[in-house]
């Protein structure tokens, strides 16, 4: 289902990025990652890039970036380097921030301990300030956004962290960190913080595409290796995936559940 894009946005777009490491192709099956960019409320496809295993997420990745544009994505993408790709494009962004990502400084040069800036704030509640970040001996102003988790969600998030340290040890910071959902961003004070959090709240939508395109259509299973040949196959899995939505939205399909119904949906879909 589509979301309803907020008043406030006006024209500019809003992209999710991400990226999968599961693209299986030739005859050896060797592993590819695929980097996508969606719209969040139309869910058409901005841009792709399959690359190698060795090449990192990042958001220089990513060349179909202009002014109208604000792009969201996940910690990983939480770089100086990228953030500074987004400023020579004209893009703003609201993204994840990580714990030791870089540092933020105010006015005078200090840098700004975040934790002790969010450390009074209640469950459930917003909170921003405004740092100034070093980019290509540029200072550049942007504010950052924190919502404090309930205990809830504090505590589901400790879990996951768990299990991505793979029983490594949670350092304090970490944990510190898990208590707020942070992002930082260029957009202006007419925002609030609370529309910046719950804007980025729908980047999820692109972990459900990628979901999607892998059980239903099969996204990562590409026979061809050369670049044009890769174009032409995801191209018809997109088509393919974009005219069984429309099937099932205008109630021409409507699969029961379950991974037959899902396969029988797909050759319905093909027929």
């Amino acid at each position: 289902m589509l979301i309803e894009k907020p008043q406030w946005l006006k024209d500019r777009n809003v992209l999710l990025i991400d990226g999968s490491k599961d693209v299986k192709m030739g005859k050896d099956r060797q592993y590819y990652m695929l980097h996508y960019s969606i719209d969040l409320f139309t869910l058409a496809g901005r841009e792709f890039l399959i690359t190698d295993d060795k090449t990192g997420e990042k958001l220089s990745n990513f060349k179909e970036l202009g002014k109208n544009d604000i792009v969201m994505a996940d910690r990983v993408y939480g770089t100086l380097t990228g953030i500074a790709h987004l400023k020579e494009s004209g893009a703003d962004y609201i993204l994840r921030l990580k714990a030791r990502a870089f540092k933020i400084k105010d006015e005078t040069g200090k840098e700004i301990d975040l934790m002790k800036e969010f450390s009074s704030l209640m469950s459930e509640k917003y909170g921003e300030i405004t740092g100034w970040l070093n980019i290509k001996d540029e200072k550049v102003p942007v504010r950052i956004c924190a919502l404090r988790k309930s205990v809830s969600n504090e505590w589901k998030g400790l879990q996951r962290l768990k299990k991505e340290k793979g029983g490594s040890p949670i350092s304090a910071l970490q944990k510190e960190y898990n208590k707020y959902i942070i992002v930082i961003t260029s957009l202006g004070e007419d925002v609030s913080a609370e529309q910046v959090l719950d804007l980025y709240r729908a980047r999820w939508q692109i972990e459900i595409a990628f979901k999607r395109l892998k059980s239903i259509f099969e996204y990562n299973e590409m026979p061809a290796r050369k670049t044009e040949n890769i174009k032409t196959w995801f191209y018809g899995k997109l088509v393919l995936a974009a005219l069984c939505e429309t099937l099932v939205n205008t109630g021409r399909f409507s699969p029961s559940g379950g991974r037959k119904s899902k396969r029988r949906g797909t050759r319905a879909c093909q027929s």
